[in-house]
């Protein structure tokens, strides 16, 4: 009979602790770079240093969270209002900055599942490396660029984790 009593409250912890899980979603509000996401953990958050190829320094702004070696969720942001260009082709901006990102993962295919030029521009695209499935969003939106990237086992592809973190930016 105990044993019977024991599978009951088995599959009870086990349904709590995927509630638990799901509630472990962690919403990252970056105030200075104007928007709001949810990540599946708390993120750690970095900046960097660079020029453009007109020598104009500027900042990059990342929050990363890795829940292991192969799983990864990372949002970024620029503040472009020094050095964006005065007619600039946002399709074409939009194209270079992911192709920039994909190379930078040493991407072997690279796919563009969506390109939206309206109220807040972004090319969506997926990318595969040796190891990695990934997706990633680069929104130009006030002279900002946000770039929404994932990286996942190449076995499991892109998961609806990877999905739920990219669909739940907003800029505020």
């Amino acid at each position: 009979m105990k044993k019977y009593l024991f599978i009951p409250a088995l599959l009870l912890a086990m349904a709590l602790s995927g509630f638990i899980q799901a509630d472990s979603w962690v919403k990252y509000n970056c105030a200075e770079g104007h928007y709001s996401i949810s990540f599946p953990g708390k993120p750690e958050e970095t900046t960097q240093e660079d020029k453009n190829e007109e020598g104009t320094p500027f900042k990059i702004h990342s929050s990363t969270y890795a829940p292991n070696d192969k799983e990864v969720y990372m949002s970024g942001w620029i503040d472009m209002t020094t050095f964006y260009p005065k007619n600039g082709d946002v399709k074409q901006m939009l194209e270079n900055s992911r192709d920039g990102v994909t190379s930078a993962m040493n991407a072997i295919k690279v796919t563009t599942t969506e390109t939206n030029l309206r109220d807040k521009p972004f090319i969506e695209f997926t990318f595969f490396t040796n190891q990695s499935a990934g997706k990633g969003r680069i929104y130009l939106v006030n002279k900002f660029q946000y770039s929404i990237i994932t990286m996942c086992p190449i076995k499991t592809g892109v998961t609806a984790t990877a999905d739920k973190f990219i669909h739940s930016f907003a800029v505020i």
